[in-house]
């Protein structure tokens, strides 16, 4: 699933950097271009394996229905990356993706709660995603500011 959505990401965001996102005005704390495919594929890696380890090597004996509520949250959160690329590169709205990120960003806190109090491994796994989302957040808001 993560790497379904880094898929999906890319296809969509390919076509818009070269020139629509080329000709925002962005904040001074901006990265690179090139930078983000890397943190992305790093990010999706580490996401998968902490959703593999809170679900599989669960020890707070939590029933089927837990887990799949676990699972859900975590389809749904693939989803939003999908659409915050979409709405972002695809329909070239900053506004919509920045609403889209808030809702990312509550659901990612959420997770790491939940990862936290079932497999603290799972946690840390996730905890470089929430950051790079309050970033891209922070970054998202700049970009809706400038423009």
């Amino acid at each position: 699933m993560c790497y379904a959505a880094a898929i999906y990401g890319g296809v969509v965001t390919a076509p818009a950097i070269p020139e629509w996102y080329a000709g925002l005005t962005k904040p001074w704390f901006s990265p690179p271009n090139w930078l983000f495919a890397p943190v992305w594929t790093t990010l999706y890696a580490m996401i998968a394996a902490a959703i593999w380890i809170a679900v599989e090597f669960d020890r707070s004996g939590a029933e089927k229905a837990q887990k799949l509520r676990l699972q859900l949250l975590f389809v749904f959160q693939m989803v939003l990356n999908g659409l915050w690329s979409w709405a972002f590169f695809g329909q070239k709205s900053p506004a919509i993706a920045l609403a889209i990120l808030a809702i990312l960003l509550l659901t990612g806190i959420v997770t790491l709660r939940i990862f936290a109090s079932r497999r603290p491994l799972a946690a840390w796994l996730f905890l470089p995603y929430v950051v790079w989302l309050s970033f891209a957040g922070l970054l998202n808001a700049a970009i809706v500011r400038l423009n």
